[in-house]
């Protein structure tokens, strides 16, 4: 479950065309950068090098977060107020209700209990009703119609509480504010064509695993909170490897960082950029920093504050 902690509420969240690149500054005006930390736990990293006249910035998020855990540092206010474009997984005005509505329900006339076995949907049926709240009518007339993956979401939000704040629709804020223009790294169809790449037997096994050990399973996002609270990107980068289900890291993470690079490399070189993403795209091999910096980047560790 834990890398889809990363990716939560990525439906509640497309580039523009490519612009010309802008001339390198000269020596008469040099990049005007942060000193680096000398650890990398920070959820804020600089890019700068490889040509790029402006620094741009990285920020991990958490797509949705409980009120009392949120926090935000000076320093990444003050990078987006300065920033040309706010850069996201997903500009969020690209929404598809319809699209979404279809994609997250099974097949017609088919209910989760046709791809589970008699013990796992009894089970799953009754830790909807005593642990979510969803009365067996409404679980069987309703969501019991909806793939997997999405009917998990219901229990990621279940753990958060009642007052939830959300990272992206905060930037998106800020940023309009000061009229920033928004980006998007992906549409909401390819974002949506991720997710329906899940195999069928990747969500039932994540799901079954979460009902079967939740005391385990909010035992590690209450560890993942604290990591990201912390900003430990080390630890956060272990956790989110340490998925069970290789195909849900590889198609929640690692495809769409593959994706993103040639994009941010565009837009970091015609203007500077906030790029605030879901902290578990960052760190690890595959993750954006170290790709960034095999396209030769120097992408360093700064405070937030």
């Amino acid at each position: 479950m834990k890398s889809k902690i990363a990716t939560s509420l990525l439906l509640l969240l497309v580039l523009t065309g490519f612009r010309p690149p802008q001339k390198n500054a000269t020596d008469k005006n040099p990049l005007t950068l942060d000193k680096p930390l000398s650890s990398d736990h920070s959820l804020l990293w600089q890019i700068s090098g490889n040509g790029l006249s402006k620094p741009s910035y990285l920020y991990g998020t958490i797509h949705m977060i409980s009120r009392d855990d949120y926090f935000l540092g000076k320093n990444v206010s003050k990078k987006l107020g300065k920033s040309e474009a706010l850069v996201m997984e997903l500009n969020m005005e690209d929404m598809d209700i319809a699209a979404l509505t279809k994609l997250s329900l099974l097949d017609s006339g088919k209910s989760i209990r046709n791809y589970m076995s008699d013990t796992d949907y009894n089970a799953l049926q009754t830790f909807m009703e005593d642990s979510i709240g969803i009365k067996k009518f409404t679980f069987e007339m309703f969501y019991s119609k909806l793939k997997p993956f999405y009917l998990e979401q219901l229990i990621f939000f279940k753990y958060l509480g009642q007052e939830k704040e959300s990272y992206e629709d905060n930037f998106k804020k800020m940023a309009e504010q000061k009229n920033i223009p928004v980006l998007g790294l992906e549409t909401f169809e390819e974002q949506l064509r991720f997710l329906d790449e899940i195999p069928m037997e990747s969500q039932l096994k994540s799901i079954i695993k979460t009902i079967g050990n939740y005391s385990a399973e909010i035992h590690k996002m209450d560890e993942l909170i604290k990591n990201y609270k912390t900003q430990n990107l080390p630890q956060l980068s272990k956790l989110f490897s340490e998925d069970d289900d290789l195909t849900l890291k590889t198609n929640l993470l690692d495809k769409r960082n593959d994706n993103w690079v040639p994009k941010l490399k565009s837009e970091m070189q015609s203007r500077a950029c906030f790029i605030a993403v879901g902290a578990g795209h960052l760190g690890g091999e595959n993750g954006l920093i170290n790709l960034l910096k095999k396209e030769g980047y120097s992408v360093e560790p700064i405070s937030t504050n």
